[in-house]
């Protein structure tokens, strides 16, 4: 629509020409993609993205009920595919997905901070084993000295 309204002298050939073709180069089959070529700015297609099935809260559940935390934090987990990057995942799923200086969810939209059980001055590594994810909050008392590290 909008090739044909802004160019109504032009034929559909030549808007073909202009405004389609190739301009996504991670799909080098995909010749029906809108765009600039000058540029190189294209509309993203829906076909592109895989259809992500969301879990469904049971009837009146609720974040508050205490019979229900096992539920909670199995429906988060699945949440944690999308927000963390496979390290960090691995990481959490090691923690079950619990700070360790609180003992809250990971997942509580609180900002994560990835922590050095020995400090890497002291010769601690980045290997999984001496690496634990921990809230903002925590990893600044940690660090303030107000609690011990873990």
């Amino acid at each position: 629509m909008y090739a044909k309204r802004t160019h109504r002298n032009k034929s559909d050939s030549w808007r073909k020409a202009k405004y389609w073709g190739n301009l996504n180069l991670d799909r080098p089959f995909d010749r029906w993609v809108f765009g600039n070529k000058q540029t190189g700015a294209y509309l993203l297609k829906f076909s592109w993205f895989k259809i992500e099935r969301h879990i469904l809260v049971k009837g009146k559940s609720s974040p508050d009920d205490p019979k229900l935390r096992d539920y909670w934090i199995k429906r988060q987990a699945a949440k944690t595919k999308s927000e963390l990057i496979k390290s960090r995942q691995k990481i959490a799923q090691r923690q079950q997905y619990v700070c360790p200086v609180c003992g809250e969810s990971l997942l509580n939209d609180e900002e994560l901070h990835l922590h050095h059980k020995k400090p890497k001055s002291q010769g601690g590594g980045d290997n999984y084993g001496n690496l634990q994810l921990v809230h903002l909050y925590c990893h600044q008392q940690i660090h303030s000295g107000t609690i011990s590290s873990l």
